[in-house]
């Protein structure tokens, strides 16, 4: 137990950085930063560079409207089934209604479709549930 014996031998540890051992002399103070260091150094945040955090990426999530269909293609779909091309313009808030009832009847035709894989004990819906899904929708009518 003592110092040369069976504990092992003496360790020695580096003390901290800004502090010295009650014996070296009088206590050291951390080093501030200059003024001009605090106003160019950049604030770091908690976290890896680069990829933002599951929050960050929760709360943008909820900001955004989520959009399945992107509005150019869908513009330009419905310009090109539309009969008259010349001089026919489709409006903002129209298209806009027609995104929101497509994009309705994609989500209801997905949920089917995962209800119909979960009762077959699935985790993924095969060409099966869909042709299902298909057939019951024109049934029901």
């Amino acid at each position: 137990m003592g110092r040369g014996g069976e504990g092992g031998g003496l360790r020695c540890r580096r003390p901290r950085r800004g502090t010295r051992s009650p014996h070296s002399g009088p206590p050291l103070r951390p080093r501030r930063p200059s003024p001009a260091a605090q106003v160019l150094t950049p604030v770091r945040t908690r976290g890896w560079g680069g990829a933002p955090s599951l929050w960050e990426k929760l709360r943008l999530s909820r900001k955004k409207a989520p959009k399945l269909l992107p509005e150019a293609s869908l513009a330009g779909l419905v310009r090109g089934l539309s009969p008259l091309r010349g001089g026919l313009g489709v409006r903002g808030a129209a298209l806009a209604a027609l995104r929101e009832g497509c994009e309705a009847q994609l989500l209801a035709l997905l949920e089917e479709w995962g209800l119909c894989a979960l009762h077959a004990k699935r985790a993924a819906p095969r060409a099966a549930d869909i042709r299902l899904v298909r057939c019951l929708r024109v049934k029901r009518g």
